[in-house]
């Protein structure tokens, strides 16, 4: 038989004050109650009267029970009304309570009130209750809430990710991004990247350097990002790796080394103890192999990946198989920090280039003034590696090499200008 919403509300009264007996709970009270919970359309009125229990074992038994079952909105639209009265009664009775509820099979339905409620001040409490729960609780409801294909609740979910800040959710949140699903996919996408950033902030490096390795080139960017912010030089070598192998993410890795130079914490150089990963690195690679692909990137188009790849010669085993792009790079290009960096190398892996590409540089006529960092690097590894023979070679060189110039020109002048002195 039916019952009308005031007499089943006074009917569960009844049996809840009759529950409790001198060695705990009546099992059959109980059974009927928990029968009784799962009513159709009747969750707010079962509620009402576990919320006038004092009895926080009572009222977290059935709360659980009660919200464990919610599926669909209806239900959810339901519970929302009550949990917005149990705030409006007493605020901070509701919050404890809900905190006490917050397991794995109850977190669901919180998710469907906090998509559902028009109550920002709701929403915020109940995130807040949400993000305190156990991680471990935490963690298989907003894995199930990212695949649900539910577009409010995906949405919720990739927020609570980026707040939590916890690797294993954001990890989670990772394999989403690979392929975001469901709709507004667009949206998704969008939400899914700015989670990352922002829990990313607080994730382990370990997490990191295991998004430096993933299969997918957006988490990688992700991750060099994040790498790039928290100057996270422990994944010097990971980073590396990606400018010798993946041409989706090499610009920003290498750039990404650059930056750790920049900082101060980080030096690429073989001798130097923040490059002992590297180091391993380098060595445990198949030389062949490694020069062929460093004279590869010595050509690449971008400045950051030519200046790694040419710091990176001096960590071969036989720096002299690529000394002939080293000369060239030193000689050569446009950008200054690129060709600086190739002297550098060049007077460690092969002095015998050195003499010939500082007269080079020395004598370049399309030297500009961004070029005097260049010729300040030419100049001090002058004095540093060069003895007084090879510093008078160096010099003679210039000489013999503007002097040259000088009467090129000077022959190009009278050549050029052989009309004025006809008669």
């Amino acid at each position: 038989m039916r019952m009308d919403n005031e007499t089943f509300r006074l009917k569960v009264e009844n049996l809840f004050n009759s529950l409790r007996t001198d060695g705990g709970f009546d099992r059959t009270v109980l059974a009927e109650l928990e029968q009784l919970a799962l009513t159709p359309r009747k969750s707010r009125y079962f509620l009402k009267a576990v919320a006038a229990q004092d009895d926080p074992e009572v009222q977290d038994h059935f709360y659980r029970l009660v919200l464990s079952r919610v599926r669909t909105d209806q239900e959810a639209g339901d519970i929302e009304r009550h949990i917005r009265h149990m705030f409006y009664t007493n605020r901070e009775q509701a919050k404890a309570t809900l905190s006490r509820v917050a397991t794995r099979d109850v977190l669901p339905a919180l998710f469907r009130v906090i998509a559902l409620t028009e109550e920002g001040w709701l929403a915020g409490e109940l995130i807040r209750i949400v993000l305190a729960a156990d991680p471990e609780e935490l963690h298989q409801p907003l894995v199930d809430a990212l695949n649900s294909k539910e577009y409010l609740l995906q949405c919720l979910a990739i927020y609570l990710i980026g707040k939590s800040g916890h690797d294993g959710h954001l990890h989670e949140l990772a394999r989403f991004y690979r392929r975001p699903f469901g709709e507004k996919i667009d949206r998704l996408e969008k939400k899914a990247l700015d989670a990352l950033l922002e829990g990313g902030k607080s994730a382990s490096d370990d997490l990191l350097i295991k998004w430096l390795k993933d299969k997918s080139s957006r988490v990688r960017d992700v991750a060099l990002t994040l790498a790039q912010e928290r100057v996270l030089t422990a994944a010097a070598s990971e980073i590396v790796g990606l400018v010798l192998i993946d041409p989706k993410t090499r610009a920003k890795a290498a750039a990404t080394v650059l930056q750790f130079e920049s900082d101060g914490d980080f030096k690429l150089v073989p001798e130097d103890p923040s490059a002992r990963s590297v180091d391993q690195l380098i060595k445990a690679a198949k030389q062949d192999a490694l020069q062929a692909t460093l004279n590869a990137l010595m050509r690449d188009e971008s400045p950051a990946v030519r200046e790694v790849a040419v710091k990176l010669a001096a960590f071969l085993q036989d720096p002299k198989g690529v000394a002939g792009s080293v000369r060239r790079l030193a000689v050569e290009d446009r950008v200054a920090s690129v060709q600086a960096a190739a002297l550098r190398v060049l007077a460690r892996v092969d002095r015998e280039r050195l003499v010939p590409a500082l007269i080079d540089v020395f004598t370049d006529v399309n030297a500009t003034a961004a070029s005097k960092e260049v010729i300040d690097v030419a100049t001090e590894l002058m004095d540093e590696y060069l003895g007084e023979e090879e510093v008078a070679l160096v010099n003679e060189g210039v000489r013999a090499k503007e002097e040259q110039r000088d009467a090129a020109l000077g022959r190009f002048s009278g050549e050029v200008e052989w009309w004025r002195h006809e008669s």
